[in-house]
């Protein structure tokens, strides 16, 4: 499920060459850049490398028993310097209801934490979030 979405400007994020390694499109640079703030989040670990997917990057996070997902993915085409990152928790949903409150908490969190040092950081203007349940 994705919960947040979060918008931003910041320039100088833009990915150097690609390698021929990689399969991801684009977000390495902005990944690794939100993966130096999590030490400061209460997590239990996190992925210290981001990894590539075909859609741009992610960062797992892990809280407890609970896996969240930080993804990074391609910037917009009209704005070189805007970029798109998604809070969700893909890899365990679980079914029982105290289960889905405690990873909706966490994701509240995580949304909150991650919108905080976007807010926080130089340089970093326009931060916009859309949630959604």
């Amino acid at each position: 499920m994705i919960y947040s979405t979060i918008t931003f400007r910041r320039p100088g994020l833009q990915d150097s060459a690609q390698s021929e390694s990689d399969d991801a499109i684009t977000g390495l640079r902005r990944a690794t850049w939100i993966s130096s703030h999590l030490h400061d989040f209460n997590a239990t670990k996190f992925d210290k490398e981001p990894i590539a997917e075909d859609w741009g990057y992610a960062v797992r996070v892990f809280v407890g028993t609970d896996t969240l997902l930080l993804g990074f993915s391609s910037a917009f085409e009209d704005d070189p310097d805007r970029w798109r990152l998604v809070i969700s928790d893909n890899f365990n949903r679980g079914l029982l209801p105290q289960t889905q409150k405690r990873r909706q908490a966490e994701l509240v969190r995580l949304s909150d934490f991650v919108k905080r040092v976007l807010v926080d950081s130089d340089g970093v203007s326009d931060v916009q979030i859309e949630l959604r349940s």
